[in-house]
């Protein structure tokens, strides 16, 4: 029998694909592998010992679609995918009986290996870390960003002598700030990361006190940093816990680095957390659009987004949830959902695991993140809106968002002057709107929902009813003829001219201001156990995004219309072949809103004709196949 066998081992941290083939006679030891493993990844390890690294046994199948699958560094490789360390003294025969091709050694090398100087010298007191597998806040082995992100970063950089990274809460500023400081690291460089946060409290900084906070860290004071002639690089994390002028020493020091006179070559990021709660917080220096990154920095791209999942799913099935998986159409409905935030893609991720561990049905994953429970949990649970309970907004702030939720899709654009415009100025710095080409626009779909809903949503008592007709009844019975009489959201309407010039005049209201008053109304009705949700679409895969939708068992769909525009396009997005086509619907209606002169000629299958009074306290229904329903509205009452 021949003794030698053919064993595949894999670095930790690297994708199955970097897997290689090691050949040793069974009779050897263990010692003898690890002495194989660093002649066979040459020069991969030139500057440490054989007997630094660490071997793992594992057996893990390789087939063509696990190919692009990582092992991350910081998983717990007893625990998630059973593996036994083995000892330099054990015999190779008595572990490994023949040849295989699945991974059988996790390759473990010291943490200080490589490329990377080690971090006790005087020059990189910073220390590098193991990272955690997974982690509700900082980095982990789940961070994902790609070379050619990395690098726009990087360049800002190493271009300004001081920048400021300015985004919300769970963002992903920590992993960023880590990650750069290693990037320069390896590149023999001086880098440092620092994180300000536990300094606390609200008043003034003592300069000796932050002097020993910085020694302690990172084991070196801020002067002897901002004094250094040599090329050093410094991450800020936490930055906004000194702002409103906490820390003069620190900010004097930072405004002479800035300036033009200064020759160091130091460069300085400061990240700092931003949202409605911080708007008044003023940064004693400033910042020019060059100087600042904001979170269109951070937020994933698809191809990278799609790595997360592969590796999230990855880690879950090791960790026991063999059935566990996240379907491509599910991914994408995510990814449309956050369009790529890091926390709120984890967060997203997190809830799906927790109800889903032992498998499920696409179409249920998707009725879940269709539905508010998922808006609620984001809402109440995920640090990206930890703010949202404290936030207090001005009635300017609040009638700036409820215009543009009133107008805008979340996948739409809106022009605004941005420099005049103090409140779309702070919500663009807060991350809940971004400036695109000039355009604002809601950073994620899901910003735009959680808004919705705290904005929109009705608080009072309950009527909640299983019936789909009596749910509509009721839903329009409920609205508010006050809101809708004062508000500002109308357009032009064929039927009205101006005396003076015959032109169409602004008289009914918009679409959108009929569907908000509808969604408050419709909270209050709808069923036990199940939610509404505003603009579902592209959750399901469908191509157009649907007014209304209650999710659970029911699977209603509500199109909301005003004036009877375009009710033949309307009607056809729920045929068979239709924009809707994708998304469950067991029964749906199209709610047409006209002025009581406006008749209807025809009355179409499940088509609600709503005509109002011009003070909009009474409404007549009309249905094919159904007497006219006279309502009183009673929103104000309630």
């Amino acid at each position: 029998m021949n003794p030698e066998i053919q064993i595949f081992c894999l670095i930790l941290g690297d994708s199955i694909e970097k897997s290689f083939a090691t050949d040793i006679d069974k009779r050897m030891t263990v010692g003898h592998l690890k002495y194989l493993i660093k002649k066979n990844t040459e020069p991969h390890y030139t500057n440490i010992s054989a007997n630094e690294l660490e071997l793992w046994k594992v057996d893990i199948p390789q087939s063509k679609e696990n190919q692009e699958m990582k092992i991350p560094v910081g998983i717990n490789i007893k625990e998630k995918l059973g593996g036994e360390k083995l000892a330099s003294f054990e015999i190779i025969g008595n572990h490994f009986a023949e040849s295989s091709i699945n991974v059988r050694i996790i390759v473990q090398p010291p943490a200080t290996s490589g490329k990377r100087k080690t971090e006790d010298s005087d020059e990189n007191r910073s220390k590098k870390k193991e990272y955690p597998p997974e982690s509700k806040e900082g980095r982990d082995s789940l961070f994902v960003i790609s070379d050619e992100r990395l690098n726009i970063i990087i360049e800002f950089v190493e271009k300004n002598r001081v920048g400021l990274l300015r985004s919300p809460p769970s963002s992903g500023k920590t992993t960023l700030g880590q990650t750069l400081r290693d990037y320069f690291i390896e590149h023999n460089h001086i880098g440092m990361y620092i994180n300000l946060a536990s300094i606390g409290g609200k008043g003034q900084v003592d300069e000796k006190f932050f002097e020993e906070f910085w020694k302690k860290e990172i084991g070196y004071t801020w002067t002897e940093i901002s004094d250094s002639t040599k090329t050093t690089y410094v991450f800020i994390d936490e930055i906004q816990t000194i702002y409103c002028n906490r820390a003069l020493y620190f900010w004097g020091k930072l405004k002479a680095l800035m300036s033009s006179e200064c020759n160091k070559d130091i460069h300085i990021l400061l990240l700092g957390m931003y949202d409605p709660t911080l708007a008044n917080e003023a940064i004693p220096v400033k910042f020019n659009d060059n100087d600042t990154l904001s979170l269109k920095t951070l937020l994933l791209t698809k191809k990278e987004f799609k790595f997360l999942v592969e590796n999230y799913v990855q880690i879950r099935v090791f960790g026991g949830s063999s059935m566990f998986n996240i379907p491509e159409a599910i991914a994408d409905a995510i990814f449309c959902l956050t369009n790529g935030h890091p926390g709120l893609c984890r967060f997203i991720l997190d809830s799906l695991h927790t109800r889903y561990k032992n498998g499920a049905l696409t179409v249920e994953m998707l009725r879940y993140l269709a539905s508010s429970n998922l808006t609620n949990n984001v809402a109440t649970d995920s640090r990206a809106f930890y703010w949202i309970d404290n936030w207090n907004p001005t009635s300017e702030e609040a009638g700036f968002i409820r215009n543009k939720l009133l107008i805008n899709r979340d996948e739409s654009s809106f022009s605004v002057n941005y420099e005049s415009n103090l409140v779309a100025k702070n919500f663009v710095r807060t991350g809940l709107f971004a400036m695109d080409s000039g355009q604002i626009q809601f950073n994620a779909p899901i910003m735009r929902i959680v808004l919705c809903h705290r904005l929109f949503t009705y608080s009072g008592l309950k009527l909640c009813t299983t019936d789909f007709d009596e749910f509509l009844i009721r839903s329009i019975e409920r609205m508010r003829p006050s809101k809708l009489s004062n508000s500002l959201g109308r357009g032009w309407s064929e039927n009205c001219k101006t005396v003076q010039t015959g032109a169409k005049s602004d008289s009914r209201l918009f679409e959108r201001s009929w569907q908000m008053e509808w969604y408050h109304s419709a909270t209050s009705v709808v069923p036990m156990n199940t939610s509404i949700s505003a603009d579902v679409g592209p959750v399901f895969g469908s191509a157009g995004f649907l007014d209304f939708y209650v999710n659970g068992e029911i699977c209603w769909g509500i199109e909301l219309i005003r004036e009877g525009d375009r009710l033949k396009e309307h009607a056809e997005r729920f045929e068979k072949y239709g924009e809707y086509a994708e998304i469950p619907l067991k029964k749906w209606a199209i709610i047409d809103f006209r002025h009581h002169t406006k008749q209807v000629r025809e009355l179409k299958s499940n088509f609600w004709y709503v005509l109002y009074t011009d003070n909009y306290k009474q409404v007549t229904i009309k249905r094919q196949g159904h007497k006219d329903v006279l309502l009183v509205l009673q929103g104000d009452n309630m």
